[in-house]
């Protein structure tokens, strides 16, 4: 099976003055330009009804974890240490939700 990963898209210095421009409007926003993939997929947590927000908004205290993966295999092994991982945190009083994987297409 191929690794996918994720590659920096090469832009012209017009597409690059595009992005410039739009980072202007928004701030503190840094944006990433990335070749286009089939799909990406993303990890979130469920906060309430109908209410998905990403893994790492969600536990911040978890450093340097990932909520976009470029294969739906590295997702699951992520959702699978994630959810061992908060068994362990749980008596440090971090809250266990329900996790999922979601297609981004």
């Amino acid at each position: 099976m191929e690794k996918k990963t994720i590659k920096i898209a090469k832009l012209t210095d017009e597409q690059l003055a595009q992005i410039k421009e739009v980072e202007k409007k928004l701030e503190n926003i840094c944006l990433v330009a990335v070749e286009k993939q089939d799909a990406l997929f993303v990890l979130e947590a469920k906060l309430a009804p109908n209410h998905w927000e990403l893994v790492s908004d969600v536990y911040p205290e978890i450093e340097g974890m990932s909520s976009y993966f470029s294969s739906k295999e590295d997702a699951l092994l992520a959702k699978s240490s994630l959810k061992n991982l908060l068994k362990v945190l749980k008596a440090k009083g971090v809250v266990k939700r329900p996790i999922r994987v979601r297609k981004l297409t």
